[in-house]
């Protein structure tokens, strides 16, 4: 295991090293794990979750939300109506396609759907969570987020939450999608449109938005991982393009930094990229020399 200021680097992982790198951020129990599901082309795989539940002892609870590309007919390129039951279908569908379903059940660890919750009605109430928020940052930019918290999350405050993230390089003006981007798919949606606004305009604000919601109830950590596969998609309206994974994890709590320097190892300027310069300024900025080290390590995702 390698140092960089406060990013971990493993270059080659196996189980035992990847173990490692969780044991290192103290995670505090309950843990939350917060994996990439969010289409069915590169995604957390079942190999990478049984790493990470193996290495998180005490209480842990899986959590992800609804989305539109997670489903066998996604995987085909066909388009479905979007409806409850289709969503409902892909997501058992994804889990037993995957292998996911059987890494849950054999650590005995819950998975949450966060829509279901929502659609439930099961959520926090909106002025406990936005004066959680607003004891630490500025009002959200989309108040109603305040509404949109599951109430069995907000139960397990004070524990940690891991984004458990792969490596993935997108069209701009996204740039990445890591740990950060990772937990805007804790908006529960399962349309987030909306927080992307035209041309993305809102982007930025929605991923900062919600990153302040769940700093202030959980202790965030994070996870980028190009174990079995990595992503590149070099415009929106084409399908991730899945890469191999060169066998590398990187870890920090401080979650800005970490992909601060996994986007300087693509040779993307991390203050180029809008959620990444934005979220520094609201939790804190990553070192100078963080991303000269991470050009100068020589590392390669790709």
């Amino acid at each position: 295991m390698i140092q960089y200021g406060s990013v971990l680097v493993e270059p080659d992982v196996d189980r035992e090293k990847f173990a490692a790198l969780i044991r290192a951020l103290n995670l505090t129990p309950p843990v939350l794990i917060k994996p990439n599901w969010g289409t069915v082309e590169c995604y957390t795989e079942a190999k990478v979750l049984d790493w990470t539940l193996a290495a998180i002892p005490g209480e842990k609870i899986v959590i992800e939300s609804h989305g539109w590309a997670r489903s066998e007919e996604a995987l085909a390129g066909r388009q479905i109506p979007f409806t409850r039951a289709n969503l409902r279908k892909g997501d058992r569908w994804f889990l037993d396609y995957t292998g996911l379903r059987q890494v849950l059940e054999r650590h005995r660890v819950e998975y949450l759907n966060l829509t279901e919750e929502v659609w439930a009605g099961r959520t926090a109430g909106p002025e406990a969570v936005r004066k959680a928020v607003e004891e630490k940052y500025d009002p959200l930019e989309s108040p109603e987020l305040y509404e949109k918290v599951p109430a069995r999350l907000y139960a397990l405050r004070g524990g940690s939450l891991l984004s458990l993230a792969k490596y993935k390089i997108v069209f701009y003006p996204l740039g990445v999608s890591m740990a950060v981007k990772n937990l805007f798919g804790l908006i529960p949606g399962p349309s987030r449109g909306k927080f992307h606004g035209k041309e993305h305009a809102k982007l930025d604000r929605s991923i900062v938005d919600i990153n302040k919601i769940y700093h202030s109830l959980f202790a965030v950590s994070g996870v980028i991982e190009a174990v079995c596969s990595a992503g590149y998609l070099g415009a929106e309206e084409e399908r991730t393009e899945v890469k191999p994974g060169c066998g590398a994890a990187f870890a920090s709590r401080d979650i800005i930094a970490l992909d601060a320097f996994a986007t300087a190892l693509s040779g993307r300027d991390p203050l180029g990229i809008g959620h990444l310069r934005l979220a520094g300024q609201v939790f804190g900025e990553w070192s100078p020399g963080l991303t000269a080290a991470a050009e100068e390590s020589k590392l390669k995702v790709f």
